[in-house]
C-alpha cells in the first residue's frame, strides 16, 4: 500500500468519517488531497472564502483570529483525526481565522463544492457535520470556563497531565508544540507559562526545551487536586 493510500485509509478513522457510510465515504476520500507542510505554512487565511474541509492526519493546525486593531488571538490549536472549516463551507461563508501549521504536518483538503454537493445528497453527511459543529462549541464552552475559573497553574497542569501516557506512574513526553502556541492555547504570556514550568520542579516535573519529565504521576494529580481545593 502507498503512503498516500495509508494516509487516505486513516481517515476512516477520523471521528467526522466514522458515522459516514462506505459508499458517502469513498466519494469524499477519493477526491481527497494531502499536503504536508512546515511550521509556518498557512493553510487559509482570514477572509478567504471556504473551499474545502482540512482533516489533520498528522501534526498541528494553530487556528488564530486578527482584530481589526491588528492582534492576533490564538482561538485553537487542532490536532490528529480533528476537521477543520466544515460548517463554513456549508454555508458558503468566508473564513473568520487563519490556519497555519504549527509544525510538521500532514492535512487532507477536502473540495467544498463536493462536501456541499455530498451533504445534500447523504444525509449521513449533513449530521456529521452537525454533531462536529455541536462537538466544537461544546469545547469552546469548556476553555472559556477554564480560561475563567483556573488558575494559571491550573491550566498548565491540566494541560500536561493530557499529554501523559495513562496508567504509567512516570513519563518522559515531547511538548506538542512550542511554548508560545502553548501559553497562547492557556491563555497566557509566555513568562508566565515559564515561571508556572519553574515552579513545577518541586513536585518532579521537569521540562527542557520541548521535553517533559514527569517522576511521579500520583504527585502531579495530588497537586491538581491541591490547587482545585484552594478555588
Amino acid at each position: 500500500m502507498s503512503p498516500i493510500s495509508k494516509e487516505i485509509e486513516a481517515l476512516r478513522g477520523v471521528p467526522f468519517f466514522a458515522a459516514l457510510g462506505q459508499t458517502t465515504f469513498a466519494r469524499l476520500a477519493q477526491a481527497a488531497r494531502i499536503e504536508r507542510h512546515v511550521k509556518g505554512d498557512i493553510i487559509f487565511r482570514q477572509g478567504d472564502l471556504a473551499q474545502s474541509v482540512v482533516v489533520v492526519i498528522e501534526g498541528f493546525i494553530k487556528v488564530s483570529r486578527l482584530s481589526a486593531n491588528g492582534e492576533e488571538t490564538l482561538i485553537h490549536i487542532f490536532g490528529r483525526g480533528e476537521s477543520i472549516a466544515e460548517s463554513a463551507v456549508v454555508s458558503g461563508d468566508r473564513h473568520t481565522t487563519t490556519a497555519e501549521a504549527a509544525g510538521p504536518a500532514v492535512v487532507a483538503r477536502l473540495p467544498g463544492a463536493l462536501v456541499v454537493q455530498v451533504t445534500r445528497d447523504s444525509p449521513d453527511l449533513a449530521f456529521s457535520i452537525i454533531a462536529e459543529s455541536q462537538a466544537k462549541v461544546i469545547a469552546l464552552m469548556d476553555e472559556i470556563e477554564n480560561l475563567k475559573a483556573q488558575t494559571a497553574d491550573q491550566r498548565v497542569l491540566r494541560f500536561l497531565l493530557s499529554l501523559c501516557p495513562p496508567g504509567q506512574e512516570s513519563c518522559v513526553v515531547r511538548l506538542p508544540y512550542t511554548k508560545g502556541d502553548i501559553a497562547a492555547s492557556l491563555g497566557l504570556k509566555q513568562e508566565t507559562l515559564s515561571r508556572s514550568f519553574a515552579r513545577l520542579k518541586s513536585i518532579g516535573i521537569d521540562i527542557e526545551a520541548r521535553q517533559m519529565t514527569v517522576a511521579s504521576m500520583q504527585r502531579l494529580t495530588d497537586e491538581i487536586e491541591r490547587l482545585n481545593g484552594l478555588v
